[in-house]
């Protein structure tokens, strides 16, 4: 690759999914993307990408984190379950920047111990305080802004830099969330009824976030902070691409 080459994202979806937006918002970055799922084989290497970010999704199959079977979880994708977990220990392994958005924060969780919440509203009940989730007639989530659901970020963490804010007012489309957080991570964002939205790394890494929202999908609708999530893993990539070779 050339000094001025884009850096190279691998991006993770389900078996023949385009992950569109997750890609445009790439491209808009700055970044070549390169697609991976489960009809991959074999597990693709780390060698020559400079960062990975895992995407939305179906549930995670409880019984990852031993959790029992939940009628509030009606479908689960085992073999995209497997090879996000390998390809986040993977990143981790090799310092590599890395960006987990909805699905993938509840993955990467799940990949260091940590366990879920099967579902919001039986768990939160009459205590819930912001919409995670909103439908339309045609029951599709909604994928713009939801007003109220605003994101309260820990002052003392990095996220802030990135979307140079405390409070983000952003989409939300998720039933489920972190329960307990591993150890390798720890919680900087909630919403006000407790629900965690934003991870970040306690390990050695040049560039780890995980947020509950979709920034891929508010990025003309916000005041930039979506946008702003993008530029920065990969920037952090491309500082990767120039110094450091990655292996796996």
């Amino acid at each position: 690759m050339g000094v001025g080459d884009p850096p190279r994202i691998l991006v993770t979806t389900f078996r023949g999914g385009k992950a569109e937006e997750y890609v445009d918002a790439l491209r808009q970055a700055g970044a070549e993307p390169i697609l991976v799922d489960p009809s991959t084989d074999p597990l693709p290497s780390l060698e020559g990408v400079h960062g990975l970010l895992v995407t939305g999704g179906a549930d995670v199959d409880p019984a990852l984190y031993g959790a029992p079977e939940s009628p509030h979880i009606t479908h689960v994708d085992r073999e995209r379950d497997e090879l996000e977990i390998a390809l986040v220990r993977n990143a981790r392994d090799a310092k590599l920047p890395t960006l987990c958005i909805c699905r993938g924060l509840q993955v990467a969780n799940v990949a260091f111990g940590g366990t879920l919440i099967a579902d919001i509203p039986a768990a939160l009940g009459d205590h819930a305080a912001n919409r995670h989730e909103v439908r339309g007639d045609d029951g599709r989530a909604e994928r713009g802004l939801i007003p109220g659901h605003v994101v309260r970020i820990e002052p003392g963490s990095t996220l802030p830099r990135s979307v140079r804010t405390l409070e983000v007012e952003t989409g939300s489309r998720h039933h489920q969330a972190v329960d307990q957080c591993a150890d390798d991570l720890r919680v900087v964002a909630r919403t006000d009824d407790g629900i965690i939205e934003a991870l970040e790394a306690r390990f050695d890494s040049p560039f780890w976030l995980a947020v509950q929202w979709h920034p891929e999908s508010t990025r003309a609708l916000d005041g930039g902070e979506s946008r702003r999530i993008f530029l920065s893993f990969v920037s952090a990539a491309q500082v990767c691409r120039t110094y450091k070779p990655v292996t796996r």
